[in-house]
């Protein structure tokens, strides 16, 4: 068994990182569970991320910030469709699909109770911000900008949760057939 892991948040999230990745812990596991297995009593979980699905947001929302900047690293300042196809390749990459998973249920859940993922929820426009500040770059207008980031955010999400529920290369090619659409100038 590990050494227990210090009592800061920062400290527990990057345990969590460690052992379980950026899916987070299995549908399967109990808090107890996931505290034994970082060697942690499980009231500690519990202090700092309240619930079993507390836990999940905060490792997801983590996990979201550091998808993030990966992202918006890769090619520096790109375009909208270049940054819409750099998004939907890299969650598209079978190495996410266990967070991509863990994000459609978390979803699931924030939709009934937004109140007890406010911290995940308030994360979601951060792929959206992204993609403004790219469509502002194109010299789109401020509300155009924010109009096109909203629909490919809401496109790109809708084809990942296609592709996990009837994977097939029909999706794939959905996706370029979008991200094409989206390089378009707006009307």
């Amino acid at each position: 068994m590990r050494s227990p892991v210090g009592e800061g948040r920062e400290r527990l999230l990057q345990a969590l990182f460690d052992e379980f990745g950026g899916g987070g812990p299995g549908p399967n596991l109990s808090m107890r569970q996931v505290a034994e297995r970082l060697g942690v009593h499980h009231t500690l979980l519990t202090y700092h991320f309240g619930s079993r699905p507390g836990l999940l947001a905060a490792v997801l929302s983590e996990a979201r910030r550091r998808d993030n900047r990966v992202i918006a690293a890769a090619g520096g300042e790109p375009g909208f469709a270049t940054l819409c196809r750099a998004i939907w390749d890299f969650y598209a990459n079978a190495a996410h699909e266990d967070r991509i998973r863990a994000f459609f249920r978390l979803a699931g859940l924030a939709v009934y109770e937004p109140d007890a993922f406010q911290e995940f929820v308030a994360g979601l426009d951060d792929l959206a911000r992204l993609l403004e500040a790219a469509a502002l770059r194109e010299g789109a207008t401020a509300t155009d900008a924010k109009q096109r980031s909203v629909i490919a955010t809401a496109g790109l999400r809708g084809l990942l949760l296609q592709r996990l529920l009837t994977p097939a290369a029909e999706v794939d090619a959905a996706a370029e057939r979008f991200i094409v659409s989206l390089a378009a100038p707006p009307a």
